[in-house]
């Protein structure tokens, strides 16, 4: 009682000072001030690490019978490959104890795989045999036609992804999807592409606000400024690379002209000029890597579900090092190091992410939802045009 006392009121009472004297009035003891409101602690979010339990060897099993079907069957068996591959990824994938689910059906995806390669080969058999008056249409109208079917396949990918039996949805519409994967885009050419950053933050944004989960939808927070922070390291990056070739290229023929070898290059000149150039290729093919990497995280850093965040914490040096190793073991094993490197990818994305969670994951209301066509999710995966929220 002592201690409190000195410390709201700044001085010390004893017990002797609430002593009635026996000849006296009662005396009232002081009033106590009103109790202080208290503020709660601050809930901090549970961090639910995702985690995949795949392993190379068991999935190597699956994907060489995969192998194996589709020759034997000219390509018709890969619409069960997929489903096999994609329910294996998924059901492998896990947060807070609860595994993902792929529930499309191989009819699904054969009839959409169908439609989506006859207009390939048509794409194809019309370039080679110089129909023009059919390839440039063709090809205007699939142009024309791309946000319309990244819009679709969107909605077809998350109608059959479900986590504790709830499906996902996709909701935006079309106009937002030419707004962002056409026009946005087209005022990056007189502009030099100086509108990257401005434009993949509103594609970013149109992909994560158009999904729902069990009666929420994803909200984003992007700020443009930490897009550009990336592109401008890109942007340097590339820069000095392409400076080191030109001086390089310069200097070689400089000393090549003072030391009068009559034009005819050495052996050595001619490796130290391919050197840098080999040095700028390799720089094109890693900063691409290093700027979706960036984006990755940025996107799933401002994405939020209801109360819950998420969080993304890839690494451009690894992404490229996986991807340069992969290559190598998948062409010196003859392919036969594939499940071995999609497994690996697959695990370093799932120790890089984590949900943030704010309250009880249980608190989800499942939606009604109808059928979604596979075509045009097909003919986006044939054209190979990248419509995922994830790296």
């Amino acid at each position: 009682m002592a201690g409190r006392g000195a410390g709201i009121f700044g001085e010390t009472m004893s017990a002797e000072d609430f002593v009635v004297p026996v000849d006296s009035a009662p005396v009232e003891p002081p009033a106590q001030p009103p109790a202080l409101p208290t503020q709660p602690p601050p809930h901090e979010p549970r961090r639910l690490p995702v985690q995949f339990h795949g392993r190379a060897g068991e999935y190597f099993g699956i994907w060489i019978v995969n192998v194996v079907l589709t020759l034997l069957t000219l390509g018709i068996y890969s619409a069960w490959a997929k489903v096999r591959t994609e329910r294996y990824f998924y059901g492998n994938t896990r947060i807070d104890g609860s595994a993902f689910e792929y529930l499309a059906t191989p009819i699904q995806i054969l009839k959409g795989r169908l439609i989506a390669y006859a207009v390939v080969i048509a794409l194809g058999i019309t370039a080679h045999f110089g129909f023009l008056v059919v390839y440039f249409p063709l090809v205007i109208a699939i142009l024309l036609l791309l946000p319309w079917l990244l819009q679709r396949a969107l909605r077809f990918r998350a109608r059959y992804s479900a986590w504790r039996g709830l499906r996902f949805r996709f909701v935006n519409g079309v106009d937002d999807a030419y707004l962002n994967f056409m026009f946005r885009p087209l005022l990056m050419i007189p502009t030099m592409y100086m509108l990257l950053p401005w434009v993949r933050k509103h594609q970013q944004e149109y992909i994560v606000t158009g999904h729902r989960f069990g009666g929420l939808r994803f909200g984003f927070q992007g700020e443009l400024g930490p897009y550009y922070i990336p592109f401008a390291i890109t942007l340097g990056a590339g820069f000095a690379a392409y400076m080191v070739m030109m001086v390089a290229i310069f200097g070689i023929a400089f000393f090549m002209e003072g030391a009068g070898t009559g034009g005819e290059p050495s052996s050595e000149a001619l490796v130290a000029m391919f050197v840098p150039i080999i040095f700028v290729y390799l720089a094109l093919l890693v900063l691409p890597v290093f700027l979706r990497t960036r984006y990755t995280n940025l996107m799933w850093g401002n994405t939020r579900l209801g109360p819950h965040r998420f969080a993304c914490t890839l690494r451009a040096r690894d992404i490229i090092w996986i991807y340069l190793s992969n290559g190598l073991a998948i062409v010196f094993s003859l392919g036969l190091a594939v499940p071995w490197a999609m497994v690996r990818l697959a695990k370093y994305r799932a120790a890089h992410f984590e949900l943030l969670a704010l309250g009880d994951l249980d608190d989800f209301v499942a939606e009604a939802e109808r059928a979604e066509s596979a075509a045009s999710a097909e003919l986006v995966d044939a054209l190979d045009l990248d419509v995922g929220i994830g790296l």
